[in-house]
């Protein structure tokens, strides 16, 4: 019965709504001037209630709660009415920190959408093509990005990576903005209707791209430095305290006035028959001393535990050393 109750008031509540007066509001900016500063409150003023006040009572009717605890959110947004020139004596005011919420990432629908609009607003109506490629490349576009490395997938998300927000930084605004791809394309819808000469735009494309390439001959000491390979850093040299880095046949000090280095193939890790990873050469590092499992011994065919030794002394070459566990 009660289900059956709830029905017919929602039907009558709905029927009033219909036939009762419209909802009207007027949309206000105010700006308030204090101490020389600006303050902009954006909301809006109601004219008349209408059916809305039906539906603010029917909810709290339902819900069995008061007419003022409304769910519609267009309440907070409500400001009282004011009046131009208006002022205010020692109003209550309070200073509150809040944090803004970055845009969320795109996904491919949200992406693909995107591209669609991309300078649509820029377009000549009467254009065949409008946004970012066309609805049979867009997708390609973005798996070519994601293969190039500038774009990665996580889940459902599409995320730049470091070489893809480097190469749009890197980049003349004049390629990243799709205000060219509109350009172009009106040009195309000028040419597809006799107005414009197709040679006169190819010889506008040849020249803007003489003019980037004189422009932009090459990339600053400071562009080049955010496409360098990020390596992960093994431990600090013992010799002058830089970060140890690999590489294809050693690990070597980043300091490049430091001779430090140790080498993948040293005849010592060779004879002993132990592959020197970056394992052993970080806790090296770390610790001057690392304890293998294993070690072959050419005079004796056999194979043992102990501690290989960082013993370098500065010279050329890196040396190490065994140490024996001690015999109780």
């Amino acid at each position: 019965m009660i289900q059956h109750q709830n029905i017919l008031t929602l039907a009558g509540a709905r029927l009033l709504m219909a036939t009762a007066a419209p909802h009207t509001f007027e949309a206000v900016t105010a700006v308030f001037e204090c101490d020389g500063q600006s303050f902009t409150a954006r909301g809006k003023t109601i004219l008349c209630e209408g059916w809305k006040e039906i539906d603010r009572k029917y909810r709290a009717a339902l819900k069995n709660k008061p007419e003022t605890d409304d769910a519609d959110s267009d309440t907070e947004k409500t400001l009282p009415p004011f009046t131009e020139g208006q002022t205010f004596e020692n109003p209550a005011a309070t200073v509150t920190e809040h944090d803004t919420t970055p845009p969320k990432p795109h996904n491919e629908a949200s992406l693909l959408s995107a591209m669609e609009r991309a300078g649509s607003e820029d377009t000549d109506p009467d254009a065949e093509r409008k946004g970012l490629g066309t609805p049979a490349t867009r997708a390609a576009v973005i798996e070519k990005l994601v293969k190039g490395g500038f774009v990665e997938r996580k889940g459902k998300q599409l995320l730049p990576t470091k070489d893809g927000i480097n190469l749009v930084c890197v980049l003349p605004d004049t390629l990243t903005s799709p205000q060219l791809t509109a350009e172009w394309e009106n040009n195309l819808t000028q040419i597809a209707k006799g107005k414009a000469d197709p040679a006169a735009f190819m010889e506008g494309i040849e020249d803007m791209a003489r003019e980037l390439v004189k422009t932009y001959p090459f990339l600053s000491e400071a562009d080049k430095g955010r496409f360098k390979e990020e390596k992960p850093e093994l431990g600090k040299c013992p010799r002058c305290g830089s970060p140890v880095y690999e590489g294809k046949k050693n690990y070597y000090c980043s300091n490049r006035e430091c001779s430090f280095t140790m080498w993948k193939n040293d005849r010592f890790f060779e004879e002993r028959k132990v592959t020197f990873t970056p394992k052993i050469a970080a806790a090296l590092l770390k610790s001057g001393k690392v304890n293998v499992k294993k070690l072959y011994s050419p005079k004796t065919g056999k194979t043992y535990d102990g501690t290989i030794v960082l013993a370098d002394t500065g010279g050329k070459y890196v040396n190490y050393r065994i140490e024996l566990p001690k015999k109780k």
